[in-house]
């Protein structure tokens, strides 16, 4: 059997209408969503000995753009805000604030916040926490020593002979 030109070109037109139909029914044409779970809230601190006295920058790494309220071992719904009020992450979705601690021992870092939408205050209990163990600072070096008692063997006789 010989197929005419103008037989393909109804046989052409009708695949491509049966391919647009298809692909509207299955949904072709439209974006697929995201399924990827955001990485959940997390908190990080500059330093790894904590002392006390010492700056030390806390960061909260968020799931979304939301407000997050951040406390060391209070609840910050008392008003206990470390920097006083909840904070913003950045464009890489980066919260920072500052603390100093004052006492030595075991703190809980508190994260609200910062994760699928909920932003502070509405989120509670805690997004994310992070221990912290704080003590006190090392005692400062002097930095001074003495020249020939450093040196076991000759040390004395150096100093026998030059006094």
């Amino acid at each position: 059997m010989k197929t005419t030109a103008a037989q393909g070109r109804w046989f052409g037109a009708g695949i491509l209408t049966a391919a647009a139909v298809a692909s509207v029914a299955m949904g072709a044409g439209q974006s697929v969503a995201d399924t990827t779970p955001p990485t959940p809230t997390s908190i990080t601190i500059s330093g790894t000995d904590h002392y006390v006295g010492t700056a030390y920058t806390i960061t909260v790494h968020c799931q979304v753009q939301s407000t997050v309220g951040v406390a060391i071992d209070s609840d910050p719904y008392d008003g206990d805000l470390l920097g006083g009020r909840a904070i913003a992450p950045d464009a890489n979705l980066l919260a920072t604030v500052q603390w100093t601690p004052t006492t030595t021992g075991t703190h809980v870092v508190q994260a609200y916040g910062c994760a699928s939408g909920a932003g502070w205050p509405g989120s509670r209990p805690p997004t994310a926490t992070l221990a912290v163990v704080v003590t006190n600072a090392p005692p400062a070096s002097t930095g001074s020593a003495s020249g020939s008692a450093g040196i076991p063997i000759i040390g004395p006789l150096l100093s026998k002979l030059f006094g």
